[in-house]
């Protein structure tokens, strides 16, 4: 190791000097080799791991530039003394961007050559890395403030100092271009007045250190414009003042509430009334008609669903009606009510309405409320209404017109050939009615019509069609109703008017009524030969008056003959079979013949089956003919206690005759219950009973299986000798059914005054019990009332398994009808 003269070991203690060194020291040989380094040079380069003595500068740097390469060979050669960096870069092998501040400068050896060089170095990375991002911000700032609008100002209060920015503003408004920030007193941005206002209002915010918003004007270039403001405290004694121009918002402003003002004038001159809703169907707005209308003022309405503002229901069913606003908002279309709809007003008021509802949508399509606009029809919905029952009413009588009576018509004749149901035609004519017309005058004619009217009407079901077809003459469509209820209405019909009196002043008038019935089923064809048919059956009824004529295709019609070609015909029938053997009954043989149709036990399948006698009349043709057709002639001429009589007679003869042929087979006593039908007439008749008891003394048949039926209107009319009847019969063992029960008005009445043991509900309220609540309903309380009674209810015209499910699930104890069995000729078995 050299030595300088002095005999020190001076390599030692520079190695020690530059070690200690605070700054990054490093010493290098000609070959770049180092010799010593500071610390700080080991530590700035993270260079504690690697022993770098002895190796070269470009070993430990190879990504060092060529220009600093440049500049070690020109010291080394002595070229230059020193050379100097104030900031300088190079790229690391990683990609990242070292900077330095370097001194270079050779150093020489004891003869005065150059040895080597010494490089001092201070990293200046950190510090540029900041300035780099300071100069970034500092641009963005100055972008973003060259490209702002709003005018900032800070403000210090205690010496009324006002710095404005952007300039651009300032400059374009105050003509000032030579100052990046300008001072300015706040007098000379607010004028007059106002600016003690702005200073209390910097004050506030100061002392509260909370932010305020205002709005404000300033006149600028003589146009006043207007600014929206925040103001927000800075420190104790600054605030930031930002300044937003609002001149566009205040003009699109002032245009909207200049639509808006001329939107209210129009909603409240229309007379349409307008209810607007938001979103979620809360009303916003109602105009004047609409709170007449509804009954709610603006102020109240507003906020409340639409739903408790605009109620509304049907007009014929009274259930509540599908708010169109709901409608709206849920599938944002457009949508009208019903024709039929009624507002209900607040008050309880109702309006018959007419309206639709439509979406209320910003300009990019969202759906933010709706609006409903109706108005008031009630009044011409009144007029339309009255216009249509006009033109298919009778206005004297409330009743269908012909017109309308015909329309029903042809539809029953479509509905029979379609799905095979089977309805009725009554045509009926009231018999001297001219009597009354003629001695009375017109006004006492008009009000028998509407008596007769009213009268008739009690008794019609409400499924019936009932209309007046002109003059004196009525129609009667039966809807779903088999000819044989039809001819029982009929005859219900016309002892109805038959036992009505009129009174008019101090005359009293008995009237009549001649009823046509033609039944209406898929053979018939159109609607010009039914009313034929039912005026021809009419003609007929009208011959012999206050009576009831059935029409006929192939057989006997009434039209044809009269009553008393009827009666020649019954007494030939009776005379005929009177002669013959009844113990030796054969249908071939006699005129009237037995039918024979099952009543089955509801309840208990092993209780004894029950059977109804029925009567038919071999025609000259052999056609039978039913009872509908000849019954009322018989009626009306007494020959039905004859007719009993040979029933009674026949029967109990044939039965006779079954019995003796089981005892004979060594079989069991007959179980099954045969039910026998009186008439009126019968029951009047004082030795009928006698007739009976001789007839059991004359047949040996056991009496407890016989029942005898009698209708319910007889029984009321004819109500003491009904009831010694019945008790004479059933002393004898005989039981006793009530026939068509609930076809009188006080049926419930007399039934406790009747010691009966069947009840036979009337067939009108059974066909429709399936689709008819009420009828459901009675027929229920029929039941009631016989079980509390300790009487079988037997329910008849059962017609299709839908009515037989019914009666079970009500309880009734008996069925008779088609879906049980037809009529079929009397065979024993």
């Amino acid at each position: 190791m050299a030595m300088n003269n002095l005999g020190f070991k001076l390599p030692n203690l520079l190695e020690l000097f530059v070690r200690h060194t605070p700054a990054a020291i490093a010493m290098l040989d000609r070959e770049m080799r180092y010799l010593v380094i500071s610390d700080r040079w080991i530590e700035d380069y993270q260079l504690k791991e690697k022993n770098i003595i002895g190796r070269t500068h470009y070993e430990i740097f190879p990504e060092l530039p060529e220009r600093w390469k440049q500049d070690h060979r020109d010291c080394l050669a002595g070229k230059v003394e020193f050379l100097k960096s104030e900031e300088d870069s190079f790229v690391r092998p990683d990609g990242r961007v070292d900077w330095l501040r370097w001194e270079l400068r050779p150093w020489h050896d004891l003869e005065g050559k150059i040895a080597g060089l010494v490089m001092l170095c201070e990293v200046i990375t950190e510090r540029k890395l900041l300035e780099q991002k300071l100069q970034k911000n500092e641009a963005q700032m100055r972008a973003m403030f060259e490209a702002m609008t709003d005018l900032v100002l800070t403000i210090e209060l205690v010496n009324d100092s006002i710095q404005i920015l952007p300039r651009e503003f300032y400059n374009s408004n105050y003509g000032n271009a030579h100052h990046q920030t300008i001072e300015q007193t706040d007098a000379q941005l607010f004028h007059g007045a106002e600016a003690e206002n702005y200073r209390s209002l910097i004050r506030q915010v100061l002392q509260t250190q909370q932010a305020i918003n205002l709005e404000y004007s300033l006149k600028l270039n003589n146009s006043l414009d207007w600014f929206s403001v925040n103001i927000s405290p800075v420190s104790e004694t600054i605030v930031i003042w930002v300044a937003r121009n609002i001149n566009h918002r205040q003009e699109m402003e002032q245009n909207l509430f200049a639509e808006k003002e001329l939107a209210q004038v129009t909603l409240k001159s229309i007379g349409d009334a307008v209810i607007t809703t938001d979103a979620l169907g809360k009303v916003k707005f109602v105009n004047s008609v609409a709170e007449r209308l509804t009954g709610w003022g603006t102020a109240e309405a507003q906020g409340k669903p639409i739903a408790k503002i605009f109620q509304i229901i049907n007009q014929h069913t009274r259930e509540p009606v599908v708010n169109p606003v709901d409608l709206v908002l849920r599938e944002n279309h457009i949508y009208e009510l019903a024709s039929d709809t009624v507002l209900i007003a607040r008050g309880g008021s109702e309006y018959a309405i007419e309206d639709s509802a439509a979406p209320i949508q910003d300009r990019q399509g969202n759906l933010i409320g709706a609006v409903i606009v109706f108005h008031d029809v009630t009044e011409a919905r009144s007029l339309a209404h009255e216009l249509s029952w006009q033109a298919t009413h009778d206005t004297l009588t409330g009743l269908y017109n012909r017109r309308k009576f015909e329309q029903q018509l042809d539809s029953a004749i479509q509905e029979s050939q379609a799905n095979k149901i089977d309805h009725a035609l009554c045509y009926l004519d009231l018999d001297r009615f001219k009597i009354v017309n003629d001695t009375c005058g017109h006004a006492a004619g008009d009000e028998l019509l509407k008596q007769v009217t009213k009268l008739l009407k009690q008794r019609i079901r409400s499924s019936d069609i009932f209309a007046r077809l002109g003059g004196d003459e009525f129609g009667l469509l039966l809807h779903q109703c088999p000819i044989q209820t039809a001819q029982t209405i009929a005859n219900q019909l016309r002892q109805l008017i038959h036992d009505f009196r009129f009174s008019w002043e101090d005359k009293i008038f008995k009237i009549g009524v001649s009823i046509g019935l033609v039944a209406i089923d898929s053979t018939t064809t159109n609607l010009a030969s039914l009313l034929n048919k039912a005026d021809a059956a009419c003609y007929a009824a009208k011959e012999s008056r206050n009576c009831v004529h059935l029409y006929y295709e192939d057989i006997i019609v009434a039209q044809q003959w009269g009553q008393r070609q009827w009666i020649a015909i019954l007494n030939r029938a009776l005379e005929e079979d009177l002669c013959l053997d009844a113990r030796t009954y054969d249908p071939a043989q006699h005129r009237f013949c037995l039918y024979a149709q099952k009543i089955v036990n509801l309840k208990d399948n092993g209780d004894r089956t029950h059977y109804e006698i029925l009567l038919r009349l071999i025609g000259e043709s052999e056609e039978i003919i039913v009872p509908g057709a000849f019954l009322p002639a018989a009626e009306r001429y007494d020959l039905m206690p004859a007719i009993d009589r040979w029933v009674v007679t026949t029967f109990f003869a044939s039965y006779e005759a079954y019995c003796q042929s089981r005892q004979e087979q060594n079989l069991k006593h007959p179980t099954n219950v045969y039910t026998i039908n009186l008439s009126g007439a019968s029951i009047n008749n004082q030795e009928f009973a006698t007739f009976l008891q001789e007839q059991f003394d004359c047949y040996a048949i056991p009496p407890e299986t016989i029942c005898f039926e009698i209708t319910e209107t007889v029984a009321i009319s004819n109500l003491g000798k009904a009831v010694t009847l019945i008790k004479q019969l059933k002393k004898l063992g005989c039981s006793i059914a009530l026939d068509d029960f609930g076809s009188g008005m006080c049926s419930l009445t007399y039934l406790k005054n009747l010691p009966v043991d069947y009840l036979k509900i009337d067939g009108s309220f059974i066909k429709n019990i399936a689709n008819d609540p009420v009828d459901y309903a009675t027929v229920e309380c029929f039941n009631h009332i016989s079980q509390i009674m300790n009487i079988k209810t037997i329910a008849e015209f059962v017609e299709d398994d839908v009515i037989l499910q019914n009666l079970k699930q009500i309880g009734i104890d008996y069925a008779q009808g088609y879906e049980i069995e037809k009529p079929q000729p009397l065979i024993f078995n």
